[in-house]
Formats: structure tokens, sequence, C-alpha cells
């Protein structure tokens, strides 16, 4: 969560320091925006409420791929927004590893105790799960991590996404440039 808000946070910085306009960003238009906001409303729940353990792997499995068929709708139906191509790509890798592996596989969360690292396995939730030797895709899983930022994975598929977030930004608030025009050199 915390990389995908950095990235957004860099993607707004970047439309000042690129000469960009808020206000051409602003005009961007999203068909379906409804799709977007329910899967998010499905989703973003899944990580935060306590969901019996019996019903994970198949009822919260199942509402998390939902709420990604959701989003992976409201990214196609918006195809032609600049940027939107790429972000596709990362949701989809997102959810080929999660369907493979009824979650997604992380890495264990590092605490500091009395001046020693201790490896803690991530705690099965409806999105993350352990990683095991079985896994599928694991190099896509969330095994990434930034330095100095423990307990904060993230995948090749959130990586994608952020590239796409900075790319509609940076597109977006630009002005269209005219086919068939040159431009000054």
């Amino acid at each position: 969560m915390i990389f995908l808000l950095a990235s957004i946070a860099l993607a707004l910085v970047l439309v000042p320091l690129t000469g960009g306009s808020f206000e051409r960003l602003g005009r961007l238009h999203f068909s379906w925006l409804w799709l977007l906001l329910a899967a998010l409303a499905i989703q973003i729940p899944l990580d935060w409420v306590s969901f019996p353990k019996d019903r994970v792997d198949d009822l919260g499995v199942g509402l998390l791929l939902l709420s990604y068929a959701m989003i992976l709708a409201f990214c196609v139906l918006n195809r032609r927004v600049k940027g939107m191509a790429i972000v596709t790509i990362g949701i989809a890798l997102n959810v080929l590893v999660i369907a493979l592996n009824q979650g997604m596989p992380a890495k264990d969360d590092v605490v500091t105790r009395h001046g020693r690292e201790v490896h803690v396995p991530v705690e099965r939730t409806v999105k993350h799960r352990p990683r095991q030797d079985g896994d599928l895709l694991p190099f896509l899983s969330d095994v990434l991590t930034l330095p100095h930022v423990p307990n904060e994975q993230f995948s090749v598929g959130d990586v994608i996404i952020s590239l796409g977030l900075v790319d509609i930004c940076f597109e977006g608030s630009r002005r269209p440039r005219r086919r068939g025009v040159p431009v000054p050199t």
C-alpha cells in the first residue's frame, strides 16, 4: 500500500516538475468510473476486515478476483487513455499470480528483536499468504522491497502499475500533439 501511495505521489509531483498542468490532467475522461470505485469498495475492506479462516480460500479469494475482474474491465474500457495499457498489464500480472496461488505469495516480514533480525511469516489474509515452495510464478509475487523500508513488499505487477500511473499523469498533463504538425526543434 505504501508503495502504491508513494507512486501516486511521485506521479503527481512530476506533473509540475516536467512542465505539465494539473488543469489538463483534471480533464482526463475515464469511462465506467463506477466500476473502479465498486471494485475498490470490495477490495480495500478485504485487507482490513478479519475474514473467517475457513472461508478465505473460497469466498474471500472469489471476492478478491471479482474485484480484480472489475478493475481489469475498467482498464480495458479506458484503454485509449495514454498509460492505461501499462496499468492493465500490471493488474493482469497480479491477478494471474493471485488466481494461480489462491492469494499473493509474500516473503516474510523482518523485525528486529534484541538487536537481531527475525523473519516473521506473513499472516494469511484474503489477498496475501506466506510464500511456499510450490508457488507458481514466484518471481511475480510480493518479493520486492525497498532498502530501509522493512515489511513493505511489492510485486513486478505493482511496479508496472506504478509506471503506468506515472505515464497517465505525465501524458494527461500535456497538450495533445496535433497529427501531421512538425514538432519545433
